[in-house]
């Protein structure tokens, strides 16, 4: 089989259900980068073209092409959260054996002894 001149794979992309193909595949790559550059994790996107005879044998004068297109979008960490256990085995913020210190506010920070000169 020898490699001859004919149209390029970028015409053909784009053409591709009526742009439609190229569209999805901008959409998607658009998508990609903004991910990649939100969580500092690598992504990929996928174009998998299928293309079958749509005659028999060796008479085959046309074909039919499928596209597909795969985007693994990185997903930025989800993180954790931190509860203490109860001895009813409930959560809670607050360690369940420790006391609560009640604090008030202690106004502007100034003693009220503090005269300008």
């Amino acid at each position: 089989m020898s490699a001859k001149g004919g149209k390029a794979f970028s015409l053909v992309f784009q053409d591709l259900r009526d742009g439609r193909a190229h569209a999805e595949m901008t959409g998607q790559l658009s998508e990609l980068l903004a991910a990649v550059k939100e969580t500092g994790k690598p992504g990929s996107l996928t174009l998998k073209i299928d293309v079958k005879p749509s005659g028999r044998g060796s008479d085959v004068d046309k074909v039919s092409i499928i596209d597909t297109i795969t985007a693994k979008v990185p997903k930025p960490d989800r993180g954790s959260d931190f509860f203490w256990l109860t001895e009813d085995n409930d959560l809670s913020r607050n360690h369940p054996r420790q006391h609560n210190l009640d604090l008030r506010d202690a106004g502007n920070g100034q003693p009220s002894s503090f005269k300008e000169a």
